[in-house]
């Protein structure tokens, strides 16, 4: 499982990129990716399948050839997360599902295109302490062979920016006493370490959910990925 994800990250000029993968049981369901399309532009992935153990794990690697695979061809994200879910609709069972965020990044214009496929919205963390969660999307992958259409959404990153990918091993990881971490508990972590690189942001994010989870067997794959426009002055 460990070798279809992102051995290295690749280094895109004027950001900072952080990712982890924390699987709850021996192999997982939960999946991210960093894919280079050209000198400008790169694709920021997130999944999480519904389930653990091998039957996800196959199933997550599914969802990287299918990605990996449509990438290239450069269709609007739209039409490619169409052909993702039949993809993954076509090679899977009824009771298998997938969440699924993914996005193009355009290090020039610092735009951002994206599709959320019923995943947990992303934040975007403003240098000026305002919050954007990136729900723009549709159904999550492998229910319909054909959903309704997907819809994309854009946003600009600019200076000191940061977006935080997540999955649901996250802000629904569970205490010794049963609560939950939750989304308002995330949301303000994020917005507190928006001055952060994606190192720090990463490792401030993990830290707080392991102390908020200590004495309690972790519950669910924890999986984030962090993206930072770097402020001006630290290019």
């Amino acid at each position: 499982q460990q070798g279809l994800l992102p051995k290295d990250l690749p280094r895109i000029v004027g950001y900072s990129l952080a990712a982890i993968n924390e699987s709850s049981q021996q192999v997982g369901g939960d999946y991210y990716d960093v894919i280079r399309l050209s000198d400008e532009e790169y694709i920021l992935a997130i999944g999480d399948v519904a389930g653990k153990g091998i039957p996800a794990a196959l199933l997550m690697a599914n969802v990287q050839a299918a990605l990996r695979t449509i990438a290239p061809l450069r269709l609007p994200l739209p039409e490619a997360t169409t052909r993702i879910n039949a993809l993954i609709h076509g090679n899977t069972s009824i009771d298998k599902f997938i969440t699924f965020f993914w996005g193009v990044l355009n290090t020039v214009s610092h735009e951002f295109h994206y599709v959320n496929a019923g995943h947990n919205p992303p934040y975007i963390a403003r240098a000026n302490g305002e919050m954007t969660s990136l729900s723009e999307g549709g159904l999550i992958l492998g229910i319909l062979s054909t959903p309704p259409p997907y819809s994309s959404g854009t946003v600009v990153l600019e200076a000191g920016d940061t977006l935080v990918c997540y999955t649901d091993g996250v802000n629904e990881a569970l205490s010794s006493d049963m609560e939950e971490f939750g989304d308002d508990r995330l949301r303000d972590l994020v917005a507190q370490c928006r001055q952060r690189d994606a190192c720090d942001t990463l490792s401030c994010i993990r830290d707080e959910v392991l102390r908020f989870t200590e004495g309690a067997p972790q519950s669910d794959d924890i999986t984030m990925l962090v993206a930072r426009r770097m402020p001006e002055q630290d290019k």
